[in-house]
């Protein structure tokens, strides 16, 4: 036999990361009596780790002998006793285009320590040995069918590395890695593993996608049109086909010599506000090939917008007396009809006024309790009343739901099974006691969260051509229950800010410290929280007020908090410890900004590795708000009786008014709290790190000029935002065509980008999505996700789990970089989920966003 294609001793493999010590879990199914214990260790691993996961080992008789769980590293260990060979081992992955899959690795025999790898590689040459794909462990007929041998198995090798020996030369995959890839030694980030991220394995399918498909323009183009990219499906049985072609190699060499691990040069990623994936997707009807979880397809809803058959799904429920904050509260009668909707938030752009809890008598008092379109009484980009947002192309607002952090864990209790506390929540609690005009009689909320844009019946068309023409998900999550700040916040680092004083961890003045018991005589208005007063909780203190409930909850579900004792972390929106000049803010009991930070962020990491980057704010200067602080002085001249065409003129000749009329402009459209990079000392005290945070006009600049930087994060105006009160989806829409197409313009850089569209937060509108628990800060509500490429999977909808830190993994594996920290949210593993599941089986996962793209 030939020792390398069966056994490895332990010894040798302990050079390597496949070593024999494992903690991994195991259960043993079967044991024979007096048989010889047998260790079988190895990694398991598709270009990144697989991590959390089941191995199995299954003999020729179909019986599953023992599993072992994946470690952090995707190293296993798992020892038997007896079972008859040949032996199998399978472990369930996504594979490349987000599909259940199994990957693979065939024993002819074992010995008491014995090395055996899982991965694409291994998983074709065991599919290729067995004649079939795997998407479980085989079953005796499969074994018995395929009669496997240390020959058949040779052959196989053979017969695999005869196509793919051009592509292992390439990337100088070592010898001992292709002669025998399952016994081989492997090591995460090896060559043979980085070839995993160079060329594209899937193993459902059997096929090998290679180099890139380009033009003799350099330009993208469909895969069978370019020499060089080359797919190949493998043949399970007969005649293999010739080996690699030399283009498709070449390219693939270049790729991997370069400096991202795809052909994406450039990632733009576009943060709007406050839209939940059924708030805007909620009636997208997929192709035929496609499926999506929304309330169309859930039948809570109809095309036309009208209840469903399964409307009772989604209807809102009364809650009763709390004594103390519950993720559960107790249960009353169901509404009977949705509380009327209100104008909360509303900004009248003609008096720079923002509405209070009051009846927005647009919408009837009536709506049935579950979900409304709201377009059936505010038309989808119906014109804003006022003669300033008329002139600057606004679309008429709704009110804004409440959406901070203990309350959205109580509306969705959690993990969202129930979603019947929506509107009960939202009208007890409000924006809390501590934010101007809310008060226990009048919170300022109704049914205002429950509206829907009905995508089927026309709404949002551009967000309709975007899914159909390129990808989404229908599984992508804001990080943190609440609002924009946090979301924010974790966009630039997957983790969170806390208070301290000069770096010191310190705790925050007591009015500041949130509360979520109920305020007493109220059934659940909570004692101290909102914008002026209780945001920062002391979640590594089960005593402090709310936090019992969410570690217990979590204790439940084996899910850690990641809450560092002694630390209070801000969960909802205060400023940032800097102006952009790099002032500092003041801190103190009656200032609303947290303090300076230093938790690492993705710029930094972006900067020290030479990656090119700049954060583009809208509104965050005079340059970026020419337009609006003119129509601001001319609707102020002729409020003093000019006419419009005199006012012109007046301003003309004095147009020194502009500059004036820049800091109410850039008040109103500069979002302070999107703009998270402000908060980093780190950024901050740099004066080469500051200067990339910068404003929209530079960004259409440096599209049109080629001096983009590989990574660039675009934030909206806020009236563009979408965020409700101040803008609506139409406006971004408007917003995201400008961007889509002034990039597309662009040949060249069009064909080396993404454009990664999301919301910072849901806004506390309804959602059906399950919610997977990372830890003690979220997830929270499922929020859009589009990914605009020319490399993006046309018309698809990835059901992979994701949230905010799925951005800094994609940003991360392309540019070859590490986690940002050993907290971040970034350093968790790839999801695997089953078919139809939306919940990982490996918790606490998060994807990269590679299985959007068709590489």
């Amino acid at each position: 036999m030939k020792p390398t294609l069966l056994t490895i001793a332990c010894a040798a493999a302990m050079l390597t990361l496949a070593g024999c010590g494992s903690d991994s879990s195991s259960t043993t199914s079967t044991s024979t009596p007096g048989a010889t214990q047998q260790t079988i260790s190895g990694v398991a691993a598709q270009g990144v780790a697989v991590v959390g996961v089941p191995v199995t080992l299954t003999d020729s008789t179909g019986a599953a002998l023992q599993t072992a769980t994946t470690d952090a590293k995707g190293n296993f260990s798992l020892s038997f006793k007896g079972g008859k060979a040949p032996f199998v081992l399978t472990v369930p992955v996504n594979d490349t285009d987000g599909s259940p899959a199994v990957l693979s690795a065939i024993l002819a025999t074992s010995s008491s320590a014995t090395v055996a790898n899982l991965n694409p590689l291994t998983t074709l040459i065991t599919q290729r040995v067995l004649g079939q794909t795997l998407t479980t462990a085989p079953t005796a007929a499969q074994f018995s069918t395929a009669n496997p041998t240390s020959a058949t198995i040779a052959q196989a090798v053979t017969d695999v590395d005869s196509v793919l020996q051009p592509l292992f030369t390439a990337l100088g995959v070592p010898s001992s890695g292709v002669s025998d890839p399952i016994g081989a030694g492997y090591q995460i980030g090896s060559p043979l593993d980085k070839l995993f991220d160079i060329a594209h394995i899937t193993v459902h399918s059997n096929t090998i996608s290679v180099g890139q498909r380009l033009d003799a323009n350099g330009q993208p183009v469909a895969t069978d049109g370019s020499s060089t990219y080359q797919t190949l499906q493998l043949p399970l049985t007969g005649k293999m086909p010739a080996p690699l072609a030399n283009g498709p190699i070449v390219a693939a060499q270049t790729l991997s010599n370069g400096a991202t691990t795809t052909p994406i040069q450039h990632v733009i990623v576009i943060v709007a506000e406050n839209q939940t994936f059924d708030g805007l997707f909620g009636t997208y009807q997929t192709t035929s090939d496609q499926t999506v979880k929304n309330l169309l397809s859930q039948g809570i809803v109809n095309a036309d917008g009208t209840p469903g058959p399964n409307f009772a799904l989604a209807a809102q429920n009364q809650g009763a007396q709390q004594s103390a904050y519950t993720l559960n509260p107790a249960r009353g009668s169901a509404y009977t009809t949705l509380l009327q909707p209100e104008k909360i938030g509303i900004v009248d752009l003609s008096s720079l006024a923002t509405a209070g809890g009051v009846a927005d008598t647009r919408f009837p008092a009536n709506l049935p309790n579950g979900p409304f379109q709201i377009s059936k009484y505010v038309p989808y980009a119906q014109p804003d009343a006022s003669a300033l947002g008329q002139a600057l192309g606004l679309s008429a607002a709704t009110g804004d739901p409440v959406h901070r952090f203990f309350q959205m864990w109580q509306q969705t209790g959690g993990d969202n099974s129930k979603l019947d506390m929506f509107m009960w929540v939202a009208a007890q609690t409000g924006q809390g006691g501590d934010t101007t005009g809310i008060t226990p009689s009048n919170p300022g909320q109704g049914g205002e969260l429950m509206g829907f844009m009905n995508m089927a019946a026309g709404d949002a068309p551009y967000f309709n051509t975007l899914a159909r023409t390129y990808a989404i998900s229908d599984n992508y999550h804001q990080s943190v229950m609440g609002g924009t700040g946090m979301n924010f916040f974790q966009v630039a680092t997957g983790d969170m800010p806390y208070f301290n004083t000069a770096g010191t961890v310190a705790t925050p003045p007591a009015n500041q410290i949130e509360n979520p018991n109920p305020l007493s005589g109220t059934l659940n208005f909570y004692s101290q929280d909102g914008y002026s007063g209780g945001s920062y909780v002391g979640c590594g203190d089960a005593s402090q007020p709310g936090v019992q409930a969410i570690l217990s909850f979590l204790s439940a579900k084996g899910v850690a908090s990641n809450c560092d004792a002694g630390k209070y972390y801000l969960v909802n929106n205060y400023n940032p410890g800097y102006a952009t000049d790099g002032t500092v803010n003041p801190i103190g009991p009656n200032n609303y900004n947290y303090p300076p930070q230093t938790v690492p962020t993705i710029a930094e990491a972006l900067a020290k590795a030479n990656v090119s980057w700049k954060w583009y704010t809208g509104g965050r200067d005079a340059a970026d708000v020419t337009t609006e602080s003119t129509l601001l002085v001319i609707a102020q001249l002729m409020g003093q009786g000019m006419t419009q065409t005199q006012a012109q003129t007046y301003l003309a000749s004095n147009p020194s008014l502009i500059a004036q009329a820049a800091p109410t402009a850039i008040a109103a459209q500069y979002n302070v709290i999107g703009d998270p990079l402000v908060a980093s000392s780190n950024i901050m005290s740099s004066a080469a790190l500051k200067a990339n945070l910068v404003d929209l006009t530079t960004f259409d600049h440096d599209v049109a000029n080629n001096t983009l930087p590989a990574v660039s994060y675009v934030v909206p105006k806020n009236l563009a935002s979408a965020h409700p009160g101040y803008s609506a989806p139409a406006d971004l829409e408007v917003y995201l065509k400008h961007v889509v197409d002034e990039v597309k313009a662009n040949q060249a850089l069009w064909g080396t980008t993404a454009i990664l569209i999301t919301t910072d937060e849901g806004g506390g509108h309804f959602d059906t999505g399950p919610i997977q628990n990372l830890d003690f800060f979220g997830d929270g509500p499922r929020i859009p996700m589009i990914v605009v490429s020319p490399y993006a999977r046309t018309g698809m909808v990835d059901h992979t789990y994701y949230d905010h830190a799925s951005v800094l993994k994609f940003i991360e594996r392309n540019w070859k970089l590490a986690p940002l920290s050993a907290r971040s949210r970034d350093r968790l593993p790839n999801p695997v989920q089953a078919q139809k599941a939306y919940l990982p089986t490996n918790k606490t996962a998060v994807g990269d966003l590679m299985s959007m793209f068709n590489f």
